[in-house]
């Protein structure tokens, strides 16, 4: 790949331990933590890694959280309270004017505020980065009994992370990025102190640092852990999220170029999976040129947004005549068993999140790229393309070994009719109707194919 960096990687698959390498950075920073993410939750995680980043400002560290403002408010409160604290600095992207009825912007400011920064990266002491897919927040971590999202982040080590701080600083300059004591707001002193208490002394929350959190927190990883290979950062330009500037690189530039030089095989992993019409076009090229197309998506139950499902809908059947095959994971119900077991230790996701494409068994996608309209044309992105065959391999093995029991294939029977094989079952089912969605989330979809907003989704 031309300019690609060698580095370091480490997989963070399990939900559990991605939550936990963040804490042990946070632990182990001496100068700086550099943070960027579009979703940042006032929940058990949220809480805790919150804490963390107080600690190390109190150290000396300096703390630089650069979050997207669309879903802040839940935080704000705590956020101003920080920001009063040395070595602790906070910007939020594009924020909205509207501060108190949020919901005026959507009437008054639309076409600014649809324009959110969706990237999300750690960097810390410019030596290590983690970078994926995950916000921050329950869902992510497994830290509670509710939805957990099947995610992937992956940890760098080496020079290579220069390129990602240089790429976070290009966000954190920019005039996007507005400091948060100069936007309108009132905050009380101590109100992250008075949540952060009220938030201990709930029992699960003492579960999890008894049994999870513990002091020094154990993921020392061996050197067989780490994969050595080459890398390029890839990401849009701040600029994207401009409605008066042009932005000088795209990632799906980027990404077109990686993915049109598959020979044999390509395997997509995509939450929201909404190709525009030149995705389509892209894909069947692809399939004609005799490359084996794979795509995993969420299935309507499983998704957490049914609307977007509308705008994947429309492409389904022309993607399957094309040869396309895809799996729609399932969604799994927790059974009385799994919701006796503490959260933390869960591992069924009950929706899918990661962002992954592989290319030949040879090359990686990891970040934050979703591949529908508003990651290609609205919201800034950022993320990986790892030269590996071996993490290529450890990514494809889900579609191999974990996918007939956890998804539903869609195919197209001789009179070319949808229908989605269900191989979980002896012998494999065949539905005509979406599986397991329910009324509510078959209107939405409904209506929302109606209207012209494929655009938005």
């Amino acid at each position: 790949m031309v300019n690609a960096t060698t580095a370091k990687f480490l997989l963070l698959e399990e939900a559990h331990d991605s939550l936990l390498e963040r804490i042990k950075l946070c632990r182990q920073a001496q100068q700086c933590i550099h943070l960027q993410y579009y979703i940042w939750r006032d929940d058990i995680s949220g809480l805790t890694l919150m804490n963390e980043l107080v600690k190390a400002s109190r150290r000396g560290v300096q703390v630089k959280l650069l979050l997207d403002d669309f879903q802040s408010r839940s935080v704000e409160l705590l956020l101003r309270d920080l920001q009063r604290r040395a070595n602790f600095s906070i910007k939020l992207f594009n924020p909205l004017r509207h501060r108190r009825l949020r919901w005026l912007n959507y009437f008054l400011d639309f076409k600014r505020v649809n324009r959110r920064m969706h990237n999300k990266a750690m960097i810390v002491d410019n030596r290590i980065a983690i970078v994926g897919g995950r916000n921050v927040g329950d869902e992510y971590f497994g830290t509670h009994a509710g939805e957990l999202f099947s995610d992937l982040d992956v940890a760098v080590s080496g020079e290579l992370v220069n390129e990602i701080n240089r790429d976070w600083l290009s966000y954190w300059n920019c005039e996007l990025a507005v400091e948060l004591s100069h936007i309108r707001g009132r905050s009380p002193t101590e109100a992250f102190i008075q949540r952060w208490r009220r938030q201990q002394q709930q029992e699960q929350v003492q579960q999890l640092r008894d049994f999870v959190i513990k002091e020094p927190i154990k993921t020392e990883h061996s050197e067989e852990d780490w994969i050595t290979a080459k890398a390029v950062w890839i990401s849009d330009d701040p600029q994207k999220a401009s409605v008066s500037r042009k932005p000088q690189r795209l990632m799906t530039q980027q990404m077109t170029r990686i993915l049109g030089r598959a020979q044999q095989q390509v395997r997509m992993v995509s939450p929201y999976f909404v190709p525009t019409s030149n995705g389509v076009r892209e894909l069947e090229q692809l399939t004609e040129k005799g490359v084996d197309v794979q795509v995993l998506t969420n299935s309507l139950a499983a998704t957490d947004v049914p609307a977007v499902h509308a705008g994947y809908q429309r492409s389904r059947r022309r993607l399957l005549m094309a040869g396309v095959k895809l799996f729609e994971l399932r969604r799994l119900e927790d059974t009385t068993e799994q919701k006796a077991v503490r959260p933390y230790f869960r591992r069924s996701a009950t929706s899918l999140h990661a962002k992954t494409i592989t290319v030949d068994e040879a090359r990686v996608f990891v970040g934050s790229f979703n591949f529908d309209p508003r990651s290609a044309q609205i919201n800034t992105e950022a993320g990986l393309i790892i030269d590996s065959p071996q993490i290529a391999k450890r990514i494809n093995a889900i579609f191999e070994h974990e996918l007939p029991l956890k998804s539903y294939q869609p195919r197209l029977n001789r009179f070319y009719k949808l229908y989605w094989l269900d191989k979980s079952k002896v012998p494999a089912r065949r539905l005509y109707k979406e599986p397991n969605a329910g009324l509510a989330r078959r209107i939405i979809v409904w209506l929302t194919a109606r209207l012209p907003v494929e655009h938005l989704l």
